[in-house]
């Protein structure tokens, strides 16, 4: 270093000692102050706020602005820049990071400083908690319906491969145009507005309107809800909730839940002919190109459906090791991690004891499957629901009805009410849960041993054949003499319960 500059260097060290020590530091008395500043040895200009000294303070030529603070009043400064345009603000370092919040411009004229300062006081005190309360309303609207969704669906370890596919059904429908929505920005208006949305029909191919989907709306709705239970708790911090409300509550409040009602079907007693003879009719129908069909498979499937009352979604899960030949059952086992897409809708373990033309439906598909399952699809290991449907779409043709799949259950439940069984025997027939506010509570302490459950089901099967006038060697497509006897006392021992 030269000579000259280690003057200098020492003139400005005393210059900065100096200025440590005055008590009002206005820089611009001293024309050492912007190399000083420039230095970084001082780093804060500090001066009594008065409009006329505000209005005396300019940038220094090297600096695009400047912050100078006011000697009274902590954090308040007035920001100057080239241009010489002055502007309050509070400034206050949180965190480790300098946070400002303007005050606004200054102006001779009307700036009032005793106001100022106290709005300065207020703000800086307050800071933190704005600060906090910012970044709680950023990390609130990040939560986006899309983002909960897909938070609710990696939380909910314990639910099935099955409820899981259905949840993102619905989702995919009905929400998903929605996910880039904040949750705190749905509001309850918004939420009849879907209902609504979504009960409406949609138009069909030829141009005409569809059914209302009104237990569907129902759906998606009680989905969207499930969302914002779950985003309310696990976004709550320290106890305060960041979603504070859930807006699908209204829909409780006001009543605008769709009317969920049963639909009202069966196969009636004066069709039942022509449904079982179309039934074999097809399944010995050769086809006319020579590809595989899953003709034998499908047919088998819905008079199984029709003389035991299985649902729709069930019939596709029984395994050949679920049957039991000695009772001449199915055992469904209890739901658990390897088993959960073979399982029952309640995923308890349940003995469906079958009548002898249920038993030989299984054994006739069994011999047209080639999978582990009793009734599989073309190249498929199990029946789709879209075999089953364009099956009972051929027969509709004959019938001049239209046929959903569960019209086999509503059927079998009214023929067997028409039978004479007991309710507590039919709901162990369609294993209906004992569980729910409209349940009989003593039926919970009920049993029912096979042979009795055998004796329903025989019961609903000859009210079938009464109606039908079918043949029931016919219909068990020649097995039914070569049935392997039953097991007696494993009938008589074994029993059933809600």
């Amino acid at each position: 270093m030269q000579a000259e500059d280690a003057l200098s260097c020492d003139q400005l060290s005393k210059a900065a000692e100096i200025w440590q020590k005055m008590p009002v530091r206005f820089p611009w008395r001293f024309p050492w102050f912007p190399r000083l500043y420039a230095m970084g040895v001082v780093m804060t200009a500090r001066i009594q706020f008065t409009k006329d000294a505000i209005d005396k303070l300019k940038c220094p030529d090297d600096k695009s602005d400047v912050l100078v603070y006011d000697l009274d009043e902590k954090g308040l400064a007035v920001r100057v820049t080239k241009a010489g345009a002055k502007t309050f603000f509070v400034v206050r370092k949180i965190g480790g990071k300098v946070h400002r919040v303007n005050l606004g411009a200054f102006d001779k004229e009307k700036t009032k400083l005793i106001p100022l300062r106290l709005k300065a006081k207020q703000t800086f005190a307050g800071l933190e908690d704005a600060i906090a309360a910012e970044k709680t309303k950023t990390e609130t609207q990040s939560v986006t319906l899309g983002s909960a969704f897909k938070g609710m669906m990696s939380a909910k370890s314990k639910i099935t491969a099955v409820t899981v596919a259905d949840y993102e059904k619905t989702y995919k429908n009905y929400l998903q145009k929605y996910e880039d929505r904040p949750l705190v920005s749905i509001s309850n208006e918004d939420v009849i507005a879907m209902h609504h949305e979504f009960s409406e029909p949609l138009i069909k191919s030829n141009g005409k309107p569809g059914a209302r989907r009104e237990r569907s709306a129902n759906k998606a709705i009680v989905l969207l809800g499930s969302i914002y239970r779950f985003a309310i708790v696990i976004h709550a911090k320290q106890g305060k909730r960041r979603i504070d409300h859930n807006p699908v509550d209204i829909m409780k409040t006001l009543k605008l839940w769709n009317k969920n009602n049963r639909s009202k079907i069966r196969v009636n007693p004066s069709e039942l002919p022509d449904l079982i003879r179309e039934c074999l009719r097809i399944a010995n129908t050769q086809p006319m190109r020579d590809v595989p069909t899953s003709f034998q498979c499908v047919s088998a499937a819905v008079l199984f459906m029709l003389f035991t009352g299985v649902r729709p979604g069930e019939v596709s899960k029984i395994k050949k090791e679920y049957v039991h030949h000695p009772t001449r059952s199915i055992i469904f086992p209890e739901r658990n991690a390897d088993n959960e897409l073979d399982t029952l809708k309640n995923g308890k373990e349940f003995h469906l004891v079958l009548n002898d033309t249920a038993y030989c439906q299984l054994v006739y598909a069994m011999k047209h499957s080639d999978s582990e399952y009793v009734f599989s699809g073309v190249q498929k290991p199990r029946l789709g629901e879209s075999n089953v449907r364009d099956f009972l779409m051929r027969i509709e043709k004959k019938i001049g009805k239209h046929l959903p799949r569960k019209i086999l259950r509503a059927s079998f439940i009214s023929l067997a009410e028409a039978a004479d069984i007991g309710a507590f025997q039919i709901k162990i027939l369609c294993n209906h849960d004992g569980q729910g506010q409209t349940v009989d509570v003593t039926d919970g302490y009920k049993t029912a041993y096979l042979n009795e459950v055998r004796s329903s089901a025989t019961k609903v099967e000859s009210k079938i054949y009464e109606l039908s006038g079918a043949s029931q060697k016919e219909v068990c497509r020649e097995f039914l003499d070569s049935l392997v006897k039953l097991d007696e006392k494993e009938l008589h021992s074994k029993f059933v319960s809600l």
